[in-house]
């Protein structure tokens, strides 16, 4: 916030949009998150804003998702996902959210982050591979 004489100026942040590569060829070497391992995807933790989208582009030979997982805090043995996560649907939170069925070479629609925390996120074809990743809201 600018003070200028008795007016406040505030100046707004410009959303953003940040991509998360889907490969387990390119990105077979295994990290470590606070959440849990994760292969397949690059960056695999992200810090974007509120506001913010985060496009998912697949550059692997073989289908992918990036499916939310909930308010959880580390990457469950098991997802229990349904045939749902298969649906592009919702927006970055706690809320059930996926890219649904990204084929070869195709780029998911900006999923918009809509509340601050840390989310979670897997494939769902690919999950116990390793294919996981962490977005970082921020106010």
């Amino acid at each position: 916030m600018v003070l200028v004489g008795a007016a406040q100026l505030t100046t707004a942040r410009a959303a953003q949009t940040a991509t998360v590569t889907l490969s387990l060829t390119r990105f077979s070497k295994v990290g470590q998150l606070d959440a849990g391992q994760y292969a397949g995807v690059s960056p695999g933790r992200i810090v974007i804003h509120v506001g913010d989208a985060v496009v998912f582009a697949n550059a692997d030979s073989r289908h992918h998702t990036a499916t939310g997982l909930g308010g959880e805090t580390s990457f469950p043995d098991n997802p229990r996902w349904t045939d749902s996560a298969l649906q592009a649907s919702g927006k970055i939170s706690a809320d059930p959210w996926s890219t649904g069925d990204l084929a070869p070479g195709a780029k998911s629609a900006p999923i918009i982050a809509t509340q601050p925390g840390t989310f979670l996120y897997g494939c769902f074809y690919d999950y116990s591979a390793g294919m996981r990743g962490e977005i970082v809201v921020q106010p």
